[in-house]
C-alpha cells in the first residue's frame, strides 16, 4: 500500500522527508512522531475531522475557546490499528478521548448520525425508537470488535496487508531492544484473544518500522504466521552517516 504523503516536497526536520512523492526516513526511531507531523500536514490542526469544531495545536494564547487537536485512529488501537497516517485524522479531546473510544471511525459516525436525529426529534415515540436503536448499536459494535480482537473478523482494511516481506527482515531488529510495559499490555492481549495485536509496518527497503512487539511475542509463542504485514511502498529508510537511528 501507499502511505499518505503531502502533494508537495516537505523536510520535517532531521526525521525524514518527503521528495517526489516518497517519504525518506533518516531516523527509525523517529517514526511514529513522522507520523503524527505528516497526518498534521495533510489534515490540518484547525478541525475535528467528526464534529468540525474548530481546534487548536499546542497551549494557545488566553481566552482562546477553540478545542485541543489531537490526533485520532481511524481503527483503535485497542483493536490493533497501526500508527500510520492513512490511520490517522485530527480530532478534537472530546471527540476522540470522551466519545468515540473503542470505536471505529465508521462506527462513531454512524453513532452521530444517530444521535443527530434524536436531537433534531420532537415526537416522543421516535426519540424512544432511536434511544433503544443506538443502545442496540453501540452493543452490536462493541461485539463486532470484539471478534475483529479475536481474529474471527477482519480487523484491517485487504488493500493495506501485503504478502510482500524480505527474507531477512527479521534481521533488522535488534537484540538489544529492550521489552518493557507495551510488550506487557500485547503479551496479555495475545493471552486473552489468541491474536497478536498490532501488525508489522514495513518500508520498501525492508526496514521494520513499527511492529517490535508483535515480533517479540511471535517468537515468544512460536506463531510467525499470525504476523499481520503492511508493506509501505513509497517509503524508504535512508539512515545517514551520523544521525542516530
Amino acid at each position: 500500500m501507499n502511505l499518505e504523503l503531502p502533494k508537495n516536497n516537505v523536510v520535517f526536520g532531521n526525521m525524514g522527508e518527503v521528495k517526489n512523492g516518497i517519504l525518506y526516513i533518516y531516523r527509525l526511531n523517529s517514526f511514529y512522531n513522522l507520523m503524527y507531523e505528516i497526518a498534521y500536514a495533510i489534515y490540518g490542526t484547525d478541525k475535528c475531522w467528526y464534529c468540525g469544531k474548530s481546534c487548536r495545536r499546542g497551549k494557545g494564547k488566553p481566552n482562546d475557546s477553540r478545542a485541543k487537536i489531537t490526533l485520532d485512529h481511524l481503527i483503535p488501537t485497542s483493536i490493533g490499528g497501526p500508527t500510520i497516517v492513512n490511520n490517522l485524522r485530527p480530532a478534537c479531546h472530546t471527540c476522540n478521548d470522551q466519545q468515540k473510544g473503542d470505536l471505529t471511525s465508521e462506527q462513531f459516525l454512524e453513532i452521530i448520525s444517530l444521535q443527530k436525529q434524536l436531537n433534531e426529534c420532537s415526537n416522543q415515540t421516535d426519540r424512544n425508537y432511536l434511544n433503544k436503536k443506538i443502545a442496540m448499536r453501540r452493543l452490536e459494535m462493541r461485539e463486532e470488535n470484539t471478534n475483529k480482537r479475536r481474529g474471527l473478523i477482519p480487523y484491517l482494511p485487504q488493500e493495506w496487508t501485503s504478502k510482500k516481506i524480505s527474507g531477512d527482515l527479521l534481521g533488522t531488529i535488534s537484540p538489544d531492544i529492550q521489552l518493557g510495559s507495551q510488550f506487557k499490555k500485547q503479551d496479555e492481549f495475545y493471552r486473552k484473544y489468541k491474536r497478536i495485536k498490532f501488525p508489522l509496518v514495513i518500508s520498501d527497503n525492508g526496514y521494520l518500522l513499527a511492529g517490535y512487539n508483535s515480533v517479540a511475542i511471535s517468537k515468544k509463542y512460536r506463531i510467525p504466521w499470525q504476523l499481520e504485514k503492511i508493506v509501505l511502498e513509497n517509503v524508504v529508510v535512508y539512515l545517514r552517516r551520523g544521525t542516530p537511528c
